[in-house]
């Protein structure tokens, strides 16, 4: 009789053990059990996301500064501004507007150069920009992107693209037409990027140099990159490694549907792609949209997802090749 007792009693504490090691193992409980350490690993490869699902990408972003300065009038205030406040411009490390006017407005970071507004008053603004820049901020960003209040930018894409260059040399980005020099210009609409160092020698070499660079003139962009050139600037180039455009000097709209001006082939280094397929799938910028558009880019762009679709990181650890433009054949681009 004493035997039967003890074979139950021994019975019911296997049992009870095993009940609990079965609970312990099912719930990670064993994890703070010394004993159990080996248990670790079969934990995380059944509880944990496996690190080839997590999204990585080749170049780390994060300690990419970059300063904006965007272009702008008085009549923007209520619409243009708040929209890009709302959206891509919080994605800047700083940002200023340039803007001429006698408001003064808390909050969004408005400079006057009291320089009047018109077309053929734009490179003086420019210059007065980059020098006020290079007075107040050189040191403490990596990048300068200017845009238009028309423009949008898509502030994690750039930063990968700038991922590829150095900051302390002289780089110089954006949409590239062919017009008026060679190897070309960046489209002041679509918006370009000048690195800490091209904005440095822009200033000490050209702009604070008596007669080197022009002073003033109707086309901030072309009359910007006659300077860059003289001081030895070089153009890079910004395209995908599928051929693709980064920077639009026209809206998504124009180039899906294939409305762009037909004297745009005039202007383009690189032809521009129409259709579905017509756009990279990393794109920069898009200029010509209107403070409807920057909401509804904001919202596909940050805030819709489609079901089920993930994406292949790895197809953009090679997406850029950061590399200068050749020179233009003779007599495709008529230098200033």
């Amino acid at each position: 009789m004493k035997e039967v007792k003890l074979g139950f009693f021994a019975l019911v504490v296997v049992s009870f053990y095993l009940v609990f090691l079965y609970l312990a193992l099912s719930t990670g409980k064993l994890l703070h059990w010394k004993g159990f350490k080996g248990s670790e690993p079969w934990l995380k490869a059944r509880y944990v996301h496996k690190a080839a699902d997590v999204p990585t990408a080749k170049h780390n972003t994060s300690h990419i500064r970059v300063f904006c300065w965007i272009t702008t009038q008085e009549q923007a205030l209520n619409n243009k501004i708040p929209a890009l406040n709302e959206t891509w411009a919080r994605r800047c490390d700083n940002k200023i507007f340039i803007m001429t006017t006698n408001i003064t407005t808390p909050g969004h970071s408005i400079i006057d150069f009291h320089i009047k507004e018109g077309r053929k008053r734009l490179t003086k603004k420019t210059i007065a920009a980059m020098k006020y820049i290079y007075d107040h901020y050189l040191k403490d960003y990596d990048w300068f992107l200017k845009a238009d209040d028309d423009t949008y930018i898509v502030m994690e894409n750039l930063k990968y693209l700038l991922s590829f260059y150095n900051p302390d040399e002289a780089v110089y980005l954006g949409h590239l037409f062919k017009m008026f020099l060679n190897p070309g210009y960046m489209s002041g609409g679509a918006g370009y990027v000048l690195s800490r160092h091209a904005v440095r020698r822009l200033v000490e070499q050209g702009y604070n140099v008596k007669g080197a660079c022009r002073k003033g003139g109707r086309y901030e962009d072309v009359d910007l990159a006659v300077c860059l050139k003289k001081v030895g600037v070089p153009v890079y180039n910004s395209l995908d490694n599928t051929g693709r455009e980064t920077f639009y000097p026209f809206n998504l709209g124009d180039y899906i549907m294939g409305t762009l001006p037909k004297q745009l082939h005039l202007y383009d280094r690189h032809p521009a792609k129409t259709g579905m397929m017509c756009c990279s799938k990393l794109p920069i910028s898009f200029h010509k949209v209107t403070p409807r558009d920057i909401r509804m880019l904001e919202f596909l762009l940050y805030r819709a997802v489609v079901y089920g679709r993930d994406n292949d990181w790895t197809q953009f650890n090679h997406f850029f090749k950061a590399e200068t433009e050749p020179p233009l054949p003779t007599g495709n681009g008529k230098e200033e």
